[in-house]
């Protein structure tokens, strides 16, 4: 199944359901044509009871029929095997248990159901379906075989013709809308493919150009000498920022190829800020990062910044730990952590460059910030925003 498929019906099962949905109120009229006879001229009682109690039963199965039918989306070869079956058993029972005149008159309720049996079969009966419209046109005949010779005997070869056109006529067009359905089906499998390959090729051209103008050129300068020259501490710096770009490339972007905002704006603060240079900032983010503000975005950059910048001043550590994650619905959860000297915080009050630059930009774009210490253990500033 594609990608455009998982999530919404095909074209084939939106037509299945169109036609099932057709022929449950078809068959419904159908059934509803006779519920005024029974109480014309003498009432229910001058019916033998085979009539009406074969009325109930083929109602109440075509009513299964069509509900289990517009559960599963299709019609299977059982149910419609079943309907043909019934059918055939009460175009000769019921129709052999009316008078002779009255056979294959409009008294007899089996006939318009019994088009809607064939036009059902021609449909989804697969490749029986001609043997089915004939097992049951061939019933219907037998069962109303002694109105002929009856003043009423042309409906006999009527309603058998009748019977049989609309089972061709619904047969060629449900496998006209069928091929239709699969043809538009296979058109957006290959229109999702394509765009596929074209995101695919973007996304290689776009690697290409970020490899030639980033690790390459700094690769090259190295071996050059013309950038970082022969201080070990400036390479470093150099190849610990081209790794974090990498990084932030290979890991952060999403199915489409496309890096959030926010996670860019960390990669290149990151990249930039001075803890690069004796320390190692290692980064973690989620490629389902939603696309943010820019009011956000900057505060939430900032507010890492800063925290990374107390890292450099109060951790005593060589190490911090950057990641952010998706936050449901549609936020997103930066953490910063360092394994340092940590500190109480039961006793030490966030200083006014803390407030300023970590917890009230947060709190400012309606978005949380919290820190805690540890003595000996380290710190963690969480930085929260959702919509």
């Amino acid at each position: 199944m594609t990608s455009q498929t998982s999530s919404a019906k095909t074209a084939l099962e939106r037509t299945h359901t169109m036609i099932i949905r057709a022929l449950a109120c078809l068959r419904g009229a159908q059934f509803a044509l006779w519920i005024w006879v029974p109480f014309a001229d003498g009432g229910p009682t001058r019916f033998p009871p085979q009539v009406l109690v074969g009325y109930v039963l083929a109602a109440l199965f075509s009513a299964a029929l069509f509900t289990v039918a517009t559960k599963h989306g299709t019609l299977t070869a059982p149910w419609v095997s079943a309907d043909v079956a019934l059918a055939m058993v009460y175009a000769i029972v019921v129709s052999r248990s009316y008078p002779p005149v009255d056979a294959a008159s409009i008294t007899n309720w089996v006939i318009p159901p019994l088009c809607g049996v064939t036009v059902t079969a021609a449909i989804y009966g697969g490749r029986y379906r001609i043997p089915a419209v004939v097992l049951v046109v061939g019933a219907w005949v037998a069962g109303a075989w002694p109105a002929l010779g009856t003043e009423n005997s042309p409906e006999l070869m009527s309603n058998s013709v009748m019977m049989t056109l609309f089972a061709g006529v619904a047969g060629i067009t449900g496998k006209l809308l069928f091929d239709a359905a699969r043809r538009a089906d296979r058109a957006a499998e290959e229109a999702v493919a394509a765009r596929a390959q074209k995101v695919k090729a973007l996304e290689r051209e776009r690697h290409i150009s970020h490899l030639h103008n980033t690790v390459l050129q700094t690769l090259e300068g190295i071996a050059q000498g013309t950038r970082g020259g022969n201080d070990l501490a400036e390479i470093r710096l150099l190849c610990r920022t081209e790794a974090e770009s990498q990084r932030t490339n290979l890991l952060a972007a999403r199915p489409d190829g496309v890096v959030p905002v926010l996670t860019q704006a960390l990669a290149d603060m990151v990249a930039g800020h001075p803890a690069q240079r004796n320390h190692q900032v290692i980064t973690k983010y989620d490629d389902r990062l939603p696309d943010l503000p820019s009011e956000v975005v900057e505060a939430l950059t900032g507010a890492a910044r800063e925290a990374l910048n107390n890292v450099i001043k109060y951790a005593q550590t060589d190490e911090a730990r950057l990641t952010a994650a998706l936050l449901d619905p549609g936020g997103v959860r930066l953490t910063i952590l360092d394994h340092g000297v940590g500190f109480d915080g039961d006793t030490v009050v966030p200083g006014f460059g803390t407030r300023r630059s970590i917890l009230d930009p947060i709190t400012a774009v309606g978005g949380k910030a919290f820190i805690e210490g540890t003595p000996g253990e380290g710190t963690i500033v969480e930085l929260s925003w959702t919509r």
